[in-house]
């Protein structure tokens, strides 16, 4: 395997997934209670990483991995018991697991990711997860994180539509800093040139009107959107 960034990656074979237009799923290792929730988000042709632990996660939604990349602290080398490809990480690294995972993504050239038992457990886990999506955001990949309660994805600035989906609600909060220059069309609570901060969670608990996309726009900042049922 080649090695970069001090992680192994398996050197990209002419004709490889992202190529093709796929994604890339990753499942990483926090609890899920519910994997048939998951089901809905899945693509029949995904190009699928499990992160450590998340073999089982993998396993509970009948994924065949392309390639594994664990440092072993969450599950054993046995788990993986067909043989697929294995990056091992030094247990004593910078990046977490799914990090880890995240680079081998953009490095085989995904412009689309999907990460799955990235929250619940430990809030730090879920934490440094969305750290991994603004990572992927800033790469020019567009990064969802689902769980069963919905999903959530980095913006950045510029104009974004999200389509009306019944049921849910639709959170908007600042990631990392403040948002700045923020206009949010065709939601219930509509804003004009607002600024977002970490210390007020003005955002929380929109929701759609009718079934017409919600419009947004910013100019500053990093803003993470959350899609949300109870």
């Amino acid at each position: 395997m080649e090695v970069k960034n001090g992680i192994p990656v398996e050197k990209q074979a002419a004709g490889a997934p992202c190529e093709l237009g796929r994604r890339c799923v990753i499942c990483a290792a926090g609890p899920v209670e519910r994997p048939e929730a998951l089901r809905p988000f899945l693509r029949e042709d995904d190009w699928v990483i499990a992160a450590d632990g998340g073999q089982r996660l993998a396993r509970r939604l009948s994924l065949r991995p392309a390639l594994i990349v664990a440092d072993f602290d969450s599950s054993s080398s046995s788990d993986n018991r067909e043989g697929i490809p294995t990056a091992v990480l030094p247990v004593k690294k910078d990046d977490t697991d799914t990090m880890a995972a995240a680079r081998i993504a953009v490095e085989k050239g995904f412009r689309e990711v999907l990460i799955l038992g990235g929250t619940g457990g430990r809030l730090d886990h879920t934490a440094a997860n969305f750290a991994v999506l603004a990572y992927l955001s800033r790469q020019g990949v567009r990064a969802v994180m689902a769980d069963e309660h919905g999903c959530t994805e980095m913006l950045l600035p510029g104009r974004h539509h999200v389509e009306a989906q019944a049921g849910m609600m639709l959170s908007l909060l600042p990631y990392g800093g403040m948002v700045s220059g923020l206009w949010v069309k065709n939601a219930e609570y509509e804003l004009e040139n607002a600024v977002l901060t970490t210390d007020f969670p003005l955002g929380v608990s929109n929701a759609f009107v009718g079934d017409a996309p919600v419009e947004i726009e910013f100019t500053g900042g990093i803003l993470q959107l959350f899609l949300s049922k109870d």
